[in-house]
């Protein structure tokens, strides 16, 4: 499979995805995304230019765990919801949101 290519200004976007993985990697990971992992491992940058630390990555999955569980426990009760996740980077946080459908 082909790698993808970011530019310095759009690899930014890459901290909350990276952060994602290295938790998933982890013996016992808080969100245990496998997608986040498996979309690192597919994109040409070196991740260690973003210094995401392990540290740093607990910081991101402990902030991402109670949104997710929010807008989870809201699209249960509102099905035909539509949610928009701004300012998110590339994250993949809405592959852990069970659905019916996506759009």
């Amino acid at each position: 499979m082909e790698k993808v290519h970011f530019t310095e200004e759009k690899a930014t976007m890459l901290a909350t995805l990276y952060g994602r993985a290295l938790d998933s990697r982890e013996t016992n990971p808080v969100l245990g995304d496998r997608a986040a992992d498996e979309a690192v491992r597919q994109i040409d940058y070196d991740f260690t230019r973003l210094g995401m630390t392990r540290d740093a990555a607990v910081s991101v999955v402990l902030r991402a765990k109670p949104i997710d569980a929010w807008a989870a426990e809201y699209l249960a009760a509102h099905p035909d919801a539509i949610v928009l996740h701004l300012g998110c980077g590339m994250d993949t946080g809405s592959t852990g949101c069970p659905r019916t459908a996506r759009r």
